[in-house]
């Protein structure tokens, strides 16, 4: 029988933890046995093995030596794992393509951000960790950034991410130079809708057209947060 901690407590609902113990002990039984395995988990593991001739064989993980039972804990394990870190990739998508504060607590060697994301979802403040390359923040910004400032970001991507072959985490990718961060900046703290960004060279100027007027003290805040001027024009409706 498998330990009964790891099918509990393991993050993944009860079902799709036992789909994983059993993708991974036929995974991994296949290749040992070098024939095809069958594994179902209910009160207890039934594993069924199916020689080229012959009938079936029903096996034990009794019979099964110490040495490959362990492999098997192992590999339950890192299907669980991945299945977390595919799940919560899943769940954190919807945030791309949004702007979030972040607190910058790490500054890499490569010049790359370290950011601690705040996000409110429906019934919790939830605290993500993001990077932002070099490449993605403006050429007045690099090298000036301070441990512990806030700024705010572009989430342009939300990515699982494999280490050493096995999934992990997942990556927040981050960015100071998207042309979507003025705009939402301005549509959030306007409440306005409809609001776009035709240009922009980050830390010179954005070229923004909006519905309707955007006060000047919105336009200030935006403008100052990103180190930019904004040149700010009123579409006018089609007749």
């Amino acid at each position: 029988m498998l330990p009964a901690d790891l099918l509990s407590g393991n993050g993944l609902p009860e079902s799709e933890a036992l789909n994983a113990a059993e993708v991974a002990i036929a995974r991994v039984l296949t290749g040992a046995l070098r024939m095809s395995v069958s594994v179902t988990i209910n009160d207890q593991t039934r594993i069924t093995a199916y020689p080229e001739t012959g009938e079936p064989v029903m096996l034990s993980l009794d019979a099964i030596d110490r040495k490959l039972r362990r492999h098997l804990l192992y590999q339950i394990e890192l299907e669980m794992q991945k299945r977390r870190t595919l799940n919560e990739a899943d769940r954190l998508k919807e945030l791309r393509g949004y702007s979030a504060p972040g607190e910058i607590s790490r500054i890499a060697e490569d010049g790359a951000l370290i950011v601690s994301l705040e996000i409110a979802d429906y019934y919790r403040q939830m605290i993500l960790g993001g990077v932002c390359p070099a490449r993605f923040q403006p050429l007045h910004e690099r090298g000036r950034y301070a441990i512990g400032s806030v700024k705010e970001f572009y989430i342009s991507s939300v990515v699982p991410v494999m280490v050493n072959k096995k999934y992990s985490r997942v990556r927040i990718l981050l960015s100071r130079t998207s042309k979507e961060l003025p705009r939402l900046l301005l549509q959030e703290r306007s409440r306005i809708s409809g609001i776009r960004c035709l240009k922009r060279i980050p830390g010179a100027y954005s070229n923004i057209v909006t519905p309707k007027r955007i006060p000047k003290d919105v336009i200030n805040s935006v403008g100052k947060e990103l180190g930019e001027h904004l040149h700010v024009s009123i579409q006018e409706a089609h007749r």
